[in-house]
């Protein structure tokens, strides 16, 4: 079976030869630069540069050679950077590094972190009018879009991996108020400045669907999977109620994941973390068929439960394996206990693709990484035992 053969029958919940992994193809499945580069030497493979994935996180971009000692079955498809914006890095005179972002926040990196934070937002006033004056992406500029058809036929024609693809201009609505206003001014707009909230939000969603009507114009019929995203939950519930979301975000959400849907056959991916088990109903109502990074740290985010309640329905993309204290801190052996139980409870039946719980973080051991895969490789054959 090909990459992207498994990769479709599990999005089309059936059984193939194995799950199939991720790791690279996404913002939210891949491994930190340092780790990267310690993983590479760990498996005695040559020196190269490695490659920013996405800049604001600091991950890689997944070689082939590292795809192929993991069974990676899937590739990322992104746009073009934009011709009128390209992100400069300067140093912050405070031994960090920042830069400003496509709608005018600037970001900070300090010495020795491993992240860049939004540090100063471009939206201070919450008015209509500061709304249409802060800076936004152009969806419709050309630059982002010139021999993109051309490199994605050629990694159709010319590779099996299926293709994840994300479009430019950003991909969700909640998060992005908090990077424009700061995350208690954002909170605070959409309990009493409703009417701001709502011209932010709405302009945020044309700019969005705009991008994504040109993007898949160029390359939906090529693609198999794409992203969509929003931050809803923390580690023990909601960040905004289910009031206000169904009232302000959920309908534009739907707009958006409609857009897609009517641009290409992919499935619709869509990244939120935390316990996200009281939206699940609600994301399967507006179109997901994807559902990551499947937090199972969080409260109410049992894998065995939610693939009874909505195995039917979702596709698990993650979920495999916690990242925020085994991956790091347990042992090889720990780790090949846990994969074995989080493929066990997901994967029969299909809809299941293997990927940790979000990115590998910065410190997590190489032989915990190369054991995470091994261990997906050797449990995940079906039938499931």
């Amino acid at each position: 079976m090909t990459h992207r053969e498994r990769i479709l029958t599990a999005l089309d919940h059936k059984e193939s030869d194995r799950v199939p992994i991720d790791l690279g193809a996404t913002v939210v499945s891949s491994i930190a630069l340092s780790t990267y580069d310690e993983l590479r030497r760990y498996l005695g493979l040559p020196w190269k540069e490695i490659r920013v994935l996405e800049m604001v996180q600091q991950i890689a971009w997944v070689d082939e050679d590292v795809m192929e000692i993991f069974g990676v079955d899937v590739i990322p498809v992104f746009a073009n950077a934009s011709a009128g914006y390209q992100p400069c890095i300067t140093d912050n005179g405070c031994g960090g590094l920042s830069f400003v972002d496509e709608f005018g926040a600037t970001l900070r990196k300090p010495e020795g972190s491993y992240y860049y934070d939004w540090q100063e937002f471009p939206l201070p006033e919450p008015s209509i009018e500061a709304v249409e004056k802060m800076p936004w992406p152009d969806p419709e500029d050309p630059a982002r879009f010139a021999g993109l058809r051309e490199r994605v036929t050629k990694l159709r024609n010319e590779t099996d991996y299926a293709l994840f693809a994300m479009a430019p201009c950003g991909h969700d609505l909640f998060n992005q108020l908090f990077r424009v206003r700061g995350m208690l001014e954002a909170m605070m707009d959409l309990l009493i400045n409703e009417e701001f909230a709502e011209a932010f939000l709405d302009r945020l969603m044309h700019t969005i669907i705009r991008s994504q009507e040109l993007f898949l114009g160029e390359v939906g019929d090529l693609i198999d999977v794409h992203f969509a995203a929003d931050d809803l939950c923390g580690q023990f519930g909601p960040l905004v109620s289910p009031k206000v979301y169904r009232k302000l975000i959920k309908p534009r959400e739907a707009k958006i994941i409609e857009t897609i849907k009517s641009k290409t056959k992919a499935k619709v991916f869509y990244h939120t973390c935390g316990s996200v088990n009281e939206f699940i109903p609600d994301l399967i109502e507006i179109g997901v068929d994807i559902l990551n990074p499947v937090q199972v740290s969080a409260r109410n985010m049992d894998t065995a439960d939610l693939k009874k309640k909505w195995g039917d329905k979702l596709t698990f993309w993650g979920g495999c394996c916690d990242t925020q204290h085994l991956l790091p801190f347990g042992t090889p052996a720990e780790i090949r206990e846990e994969v074995q139980q989080r493929i066990r409870h997901l994967a029969p039946g299909g809809g299941l693709v293997f990927n940790p719980v979000h990115n590998i973080q910065p410190g997590v051991p190489p032989e915990n990484v190369v054991e995470l895969f091994r261990a997906a490789k050797e449990y995940g054959i079906y039938p499931i035992n």
